[in-house]
C-alpha cells in the first residue's frame, strides 16, 4: 500500500512540475506576444504619421504645383530663357498631367 501511495505521490509531483513548466512557457509566450503587439502598435503609429505627412505634401502639391507651373509658363513667354528651362517646364507639365490621371483613376 505504501508503495502505491508513494507512486501516486510521485506522479502527482511530476504532474505538478509539468503544470508549472507549462504555465511558465505560457507566461513567456504571453510576454513575447505582448511585446510583439506593443512593437506593432508603435509601427502603426509611425507609419500613420508618415502617411499623413505624405498626404499633406501631396495635397499641397495638387493645389500649388499646377498653379505655379501655369504662372511660370506664362511669364516665360516674355523672356529669353535657356532650353534647359523649357525642358524642365515641359517635364513638370508632364508630371502634373500624370498626377491628374492618377487622381482621376483613384476617384473611379
Amino acid at each position: 500500500m505504501k508503495e502505491i501511495v508513494a507512486e501516486y505521490e510521485e506522479k502527482l509531483k511530476e504532474e505538478e512540475w509539468q503544470k508549472m513548466e507549462a504555465e511558465e512557457r505560457n507566461q513567456m509566450m504571453m510576454t513575447q506576444l505582448e511585446n510583439h503587439v506593443t512593437d506593432q502598435e508603435r509601427d502603426i503609429i509611425h507609419w500613420k504619421t508618415c502617411f499623413a505627412q505624405l498626404a499633406t505634401l501631396a495635397n499641397g502639391a495638387i493645389e500649388d504645383v499646377p498653379r505655379m507651373l501655369r504662372e511660370a509658363d506664362s511669364s516665360l513667354m516674355f523672356f529669353n530663357f535657356p532650353d534647359s528651362v523649357q525642358i524642365f517646364i515641359n517635364h513638370c507639365k508632364y508630371l502634373v498631367e500624370q498626377m491628374k490621371v492618377i487622381i482621376a483613376r483613384s476617384r473611379d
